[in-house]
């Protein structure tokens, strides 16, 4: 007398594979994954309202009726921060030269960023 097994590939039955082997992934490396894909390349997540919008960017910002960061330009406007508190110009808009503020003068990040970083190096005298 044979198994059940035996008896249901004698009918015509077939033995199919496991899922498990269907579900597997290959294993890579974490730094691998680091080096190949890249992650967040433009950020356009809204904090405040929690929309995806093509004009979001960082403000440091003293509000206290918000936490969030990463900022639309209208919720940016709705909340009364002023410019000068945003920190970056990453956006799609920005990136075409297209972004404005309702609220306030629009800053000129590339200015701010250059300015910043303009310090004289090495010793200074009188002759430059």
């Amino acid at each position: 007398m044979g198994s059940l097994k035996d008896a249901l590939l004698k009918v015509g039955m077939k033995e199919t594979q496991k899922p498990s082997v269907h579900n597997q992934r290959e294993k890579i490396a974490k730094k691998q994954i680091t080096e190949t894909v890249v992650h967040q390349e433009q950020r356009n997540f809204c904090e405040a309202c929690e929309q995806v919008r093509p004009d979001v960017e960082l403000y440091k910002h003293r509000n206290p009726t918000t936490e969030a960061e990463w900022i639309c330009v209208r919720c940016a406007d709705q909340l009364q921060i002023s410019d000068n508190f945003r920190k970056t110009a990453q956006s799609d808009t920005s990136i075409k030269k297209m972004f404005r503020r309702e609220y306030g003068a629009t800053a000129n990040i590339a200015i701010t960023k250059t300015s910043l970083g303009d310090k004289a190096k090495g010793p200074v005298n009188g002759n430059r």
